[in-house]
């Protein structure tokens, strides 16, 4: 979340996930938790995926144009995870992570 608020210059209010990882409720729990922020889990968990099929049949005339992707019902339906953890604990829980990361670097 740092590297993208810095590179994008603005704080993030949200953050939308997908892929695999995102099917588990305690991991995007935990998520929102430590960043303090809504994660937002599509419906449809591998978007990835799911843009190379719009964009597959879009070059082919499946759909008529992006409008008509994005109004797909394949958006809908999601979860939201929002924090419930207080931000003091939270913010003592990232540094502990990040103390774990340091103490793993260069383990080879």
């Amino acid at each position: 979340m740092a590297a993208m608020e810095q590179d994008s210059g603005q704080a993030l209010s949200r953050l939308a996930v997908d892929g695999g990882m995102s099917n588990s409720d305690l991991t995007m729990q935990t998520q929102a938790d430590l960043i303090q922020v809504p994660v937002e889990r599509p419906r449809m968990r591998e978007t990835t995926a799911l843009g190379a099929a719009f964009a597959a049949g879009l070059a082919v005339g499946v759909w008529a144009d992006l409008e008509e992707i994005t109004s797909s019902s394949a958006k809908s339906g999601g979860t939201v995870f929002t924090p419930e953890m207080k931000k003091e604990r939270s913010g003592e829980m990232f540094e502990r992570w990040e103390m774990a990361v340091k103490r793993c670097e260069g383990f080879v």
